[in-house]
Formats: C-alpha cells, structure tokens, sequence
C-alpha cells in the first residue's frame, strides 16, 4: 500500500479584532515608559462617575489625565499615541463593551 503525503495544514488563528491591534499598541507604549503590560482593555465610565475616555485609564499609572485624538496629556507631558481612529470610534459608540454598565 503506497503512502500518501500531504502537506501539513496550515496553522489557524482567530482574525484578530481592531481591539487586539489597539491593545498591542498600548501595550508598546506602557511598556516603553516602564509600565506593566495590560491584558485587556479596561472599562470607561460616564464622566458623571468620575471616568473618562478607555485609554485615560489605561495609561492612569503613567499619570495620563488626557487623551485627545494625537496625543496623551499629564502634568507637564505629553505625547503622541498614534490611536486617533481608535478614539473616534470609540467616541461614536463603536466598542460599547468598552463601556462600564455595558
């Protein structure tokens, strides 16, 4: 009996989401300023609560009290983020499981 080779599948991965891509980002910042990576995004919350935009709280430990749509503002910082899409689209409502109560 003559035996048939056949080329090994090709290995699969889940399609990664915009989130992943925003998350590695992050990440790459945080770790550049000498912060612990994070595993996932954290919640927002209304300003009403105190919270704001998701990536305020992402880069709270660094002393981030601003995000805009270029840039990560603190006290007497501020820098470059390169997540501007990622804000908008937050802002309209795209990641609503981004959001506390959500």
């Amino acid at each position: 009996m003559a035996t048939v080779v056949r080329d090994a599948p090709e290995i699969t991965v889940p399609p990664s989401s915009p989130l992943d891509d925003v998350l590695r980002r992050v990440n790459g910042i945080r770790t550049a300023r000498g912060a612990d990576p994070l595993y996932s995004l954290p919640s927002a919350c209304s300003a009403w609560d105190g919270g704001g935009c998701v990536l305020e709280r992402a880069f709270e430990d660094l002393g981030v009290l601003v995000v805009d749509y270029r840039e990560a503002h603190g006290r007497g910082f501020s820098f470059d983020h390169g997540l501007g899409d990622f804000v908008r689209e937050f802002d309209a409502g795209r990641y609503p499981g981004l959001v506390a109560g959500s």
